[in-house]
């Protein structure tokens, strides 16, 4: 009888520690990022002093949004996930814009084609012109690899203090907000 009882007890255990471990798990992958290196910190103030041309070739500098809470999303027409992001970031701009947040998109592409898919999906988004040299200011900016899209969160400071590369998911931005203290 005692047998069986360590069986059954055994078993438990191996289920909770399990149950720990994914636990553990997902504590660690939901953490954030480590601070950003210093030439990242550095990439701020040089990407504040550029000008892009937004969809329509009109130059538009970029220290136009220094004070703000910046998404900072690089992109291209041609990218699957980026299109997919493209409504999301539409929308969450569209209720942030009032709190001080501002979203602008950093095309990897030409400003017509940029023109035409904004047309197409009603973006109203800051969207600029950065050709293919947009990789480069993605990568200086702290993008460990070249891949699109890639998303940064400068505070008012003008500190990176988020980054993530890929599709983000539908809430990551609003916690990121959330963490800034502008909920």
């Amino acid at each position: 009888m005692s047998h069986a009882v360590s069986r059954k007890t055994l078993a438990w255990a191996a289920l909770a520690l399990s149950v720990a471990i994914a636990l553990s798990v997902g504590a660690i992958m939901s953490w954030r990022r480590p601070a950003p290196k210093p030439e990242q910190a550095e990439a701020v103030p040089w990407l504040y002093a550029l000008t892009l041309p937004d969809a329509d070739g009109v130059p538009r500098p970029l220290k136009t949004w220094q004070g703000k809470l910046l998404v900072v999303n690089f992109w291209a027409t041609w990218c699957a996930p980026c299109i997919e992001e493209m409504p999301q970031l539409q929308k969450f701009s569209d209720e942030f814009e009032a709190r001080n947040v501002a979203v602008i998109g950093i095309g990897v592409d030409e400003p017509d084609r940029i023109r035409e898919f904004a047309r197409q999906h009603g973006l109203r988004i800051a969207l600029l012109a950065a050709g293919f040299d947009g990789m480069q200011l993605a990568t200086r900016l702290g993008n460990p690899e070249p891949v699109l899209p890639y998303t940064a969160l400068i505070s008012p400071a003008g500190r990176l203090v988020e980054e993530h590369s890929g599709r983000l998911e539908p809430g990551e931005l609003r916690r990121w907000v959330g963490r800034q203290g502008t909920m």
